[in-house]
């Protein structure tokens, strides 16, 4: 299946696998993780996460809960005083699930969506969208937002007293063994990520835009492999990372201060299978990558598929089709 989506989207490089009843149960690559090189995917290359970053994050801020270092309910500058005051107080569930007002990507303005500036820390990278009025009372409207998740890193620091980085590292990554996981910061683990591509007329493929992502770790600059996301997954089903009141509260969806629901939990969308299962998932899309981490936690079951190329438009499909294989209904 994902060689003939590979064929159809002209996928320069992708790796996938699926989890089942508690295993990783299958895996593969294909393709190149650098066209020109020839350098090929491997299990242990990495990919850019993108927005997946959000659901770590989610679960990061969530131990700190756990441990009672914060209360959902806080103020973010409570932990994150860097940011300035504006109109409204901003909760922490508020970040987590998409309706604190903060803006996403200014679309008119490509030095906002292609990031070339260099931020030095979660806190530096405030500067990219501080300054800017809300756009929206916290509470009333559904806005996705990569930068609120800034914020969610910048209180992560505050809460837990180490970098954003370190206690993913302690608290996620070690205790789950994911090696392959790291800030897309061209050192270390993501020196050896995939390049990425992008396709432009007539279907040609080249080289994706440049863009730091020092800009947006803690929402979108994150890099891992399908091994990793599903060794994260493996400790959220078994409850290593979090407490099974916590993951409910995780993958309840959020809800507008008119009452309607947003489909959207604390780092997560939520929605039904065409069969009525429950799904929790992230999609991920930026310069050079197009990713999916899927979850039918009532069948015990994940799938993770990572590409080098952006803008693919089937990824929930594909991997409700992975389910129906793995499992055989």
């Amino acid at each position: 299946m994902l060689e003939t989506e590979q064929v159809k989207d002209k996928i320069p490089g992708y790796a996938a696998a699926a989890y089942y009843k508690g295993e990783i149960v299958w895996g593969s690559v294909g393709g190149f993780a650098d066209l020109k090189a020839k350098r090929p995917v491997k299990r242990d290359t990495p990919f850019r996460l993108a927005s997946i970053s959000k659901s770590i994050s989610a679960v990061a801020m969530l131990e700190l809960y756990e441990a009672k270092k914060l209360a959902l309910s806080d103020d973010v500058r409570k932990y994150c005083p860097a940011f300035p005051p504006k109109d409204y107080p901003i909760t922490l569930a508020q970040l987590l699930g998409h309706i604190g007002g903060i803006r996403h990507y200014n679309t008119a303005d490509p030095s906002d969506m292609d990031n070339r500036v260099h931020y030095n820390s979660v806190t530096d990278s405030l500067r990219k969208f501080a300054g800017d009025p809300l756009a929206s009372e916290p509470g009333t409207k559904y806005i996705y937002t990569t930068y609120g998740y800034s914020l969610v890193g910048c209180a992560i620091e505050g809460a837990s007293g180490m970098p954003y980085e370190k206690w993913i590292e302690e608290h996620i990554l070690l205790p789950t063994g994911m090696k392959n996981t790291a800030p897309d910061n061209g050192k270390g683990i993501s020196s050896r990520r995939c390049l990425g591509y992008r396709k432009v007329a007539k279907g040609k493929i080249e080289d994706c835009a440049l863009s730091d992502n020092s800009a947006k770790i803690p929402g979108g600059g994150l890099v891992s492999t399908v091994d990793d996301l599903l060794l994260f997954v493996d400790g959220i089903l078994k409850h290593h990372l979090l407490k099974p009141e916590t993951i409910d509260l995780m993958w309840t969806s959020g809800r507008l201060k008119t009452g309607k629901l947003t489909g959207y939990g604390l780092g997560w969308s939520l929605s039904r299978s065409p069969e009525g299962d429950r799904e929790i998932y992230h999609t991920g899309g930026q310069q050079g990558a197009s990713t999916i981490l899927y979850l039918r936690p009532d069948q015990n079951f994940a799938f993770v598929w990572l590409a080098n190329l952006e803008a693919l438009d089937n990824r929930l499909p594909v991997s409700r089709n992975a389910y129906k294989i793995v499992s055989g209904k």
